[in-house]
């Protein structure tokens, strides 16, 4: 193959992607242009591209020679051109700086979130420590229910009332009593709605069944039923009980006693937390 079928078959983008001659150079050669490029660059250029598709362009050096007025040199002046080959980027070493950047960035990233959710749990844990002496538990809310019921003077027995006499006012007082504790009892709202405005440490005991809940939370809260003794840890708080709406505002521990629609706050030591 000569020099002319070559550059037929290789475009100068193909060469150059393959020898990295630049297009300039290679169309010096192709267009025969051999005043514009120097003697050592020509021969070196010409023995790349042999190399590289393994062809012979000798014809080719045969005309620059002969257009520069130059001799042609023995084959061992020719060997003594020292050819640069062509740099080629190593793939491997980049795939290994890439794997090490990368185990580096999910290393550091590992750290920082293992340090978050450290940092995370210590300040769950010293959100809210109770005191000891505000400490509730149910065993002891079930003995103080039974010792209280204990307390309770029965009232007399039938035989005992038919032998009082009987005042027909004071019947008429505990009736209206009576009526009035029973509509006041239908009245009372049957659910509390607690809603946080920060996270907040909650003690709940239904007085009606002695249940007991704790909770330590930022989200909305229900507790159903109308009489409830609610010990908060702080006042930063909104409750809805009924048409009333209780919003304490205070950074101190908070006690409130819901009974039969009615609203009480109550100072710290109180029988519910005996």
């Amino acid at each position: 193959m000569n020099a002319n079928d070559f550059f037929e078959k290789y475009s100068i983008e193909t060469i150059n992607k393959r020898t990295r001659i630049s297009p300039i150079s290679l169309r010096y050669i192709k267009n025969k242009e051999f005043k514009k490029i120097q003697r050592v660059k020509f021969i070196g250029f010409i023995r790349i591209i042999e190399k590289e598709f393994g062809i012979d362009l000798s014809d080719l050096i045969e005309e620059y020679n002969q257009a520069t007025n130059h001799e042609t040199k023995s084959p061992s002046e020719n060997s003594e051109i020292k050819l640069q080959e062509p740099k080629k980027h190593n793939t491997f070493i980049l795939f290994v700086l890439a794997v090490i950047l990368f185990s580096l960035g999910a290393y550091l990233l590992y750290n920082k979130y293992a340090l978050s959710q450290k940092n995370t749990n210590e300040i769950n844990k010293t959100a809210f420590i109770p005191n000891t002496e505000e400490n509730i538990t149910d065993a002891t809310t079930e003995i103080e229910t039974k010792t209280e019921n204990k307390n309770i003077i029965q009232p007399p027995s039938i035989s005992e009332q038919t032998k009082q006499p009987v005042n027909e006012n004071e019947n008429r007082q505990i009736t209206t009593d009576t009526n009035n504790s029973r509509q006041q009892k239908i009245n009372a709202p049957e659910t509390i709605y607690i809603h946080p405005n920060q996270k907040v440490w909650f003690r709940a005991i239904n007085l009606d069944t002695n249940k007991t809940l704790e909770f330590l939370t930022s989200n909305p809260k229900t507790l159903e039923g109308s009489n409830w003794y609610i010990k908060f840890g702080h006042g930063n708080i909104t409750v809805n009980y009924g048409n009333q709406t209780i919003t304490p505002d205070t950074k101190k521990i908070v006690r409130i006693l819901f009974h039969n629609g009615k609203v009480e706050y109550l100072k710290k030591p109180n029988r519910y937390e005996k």
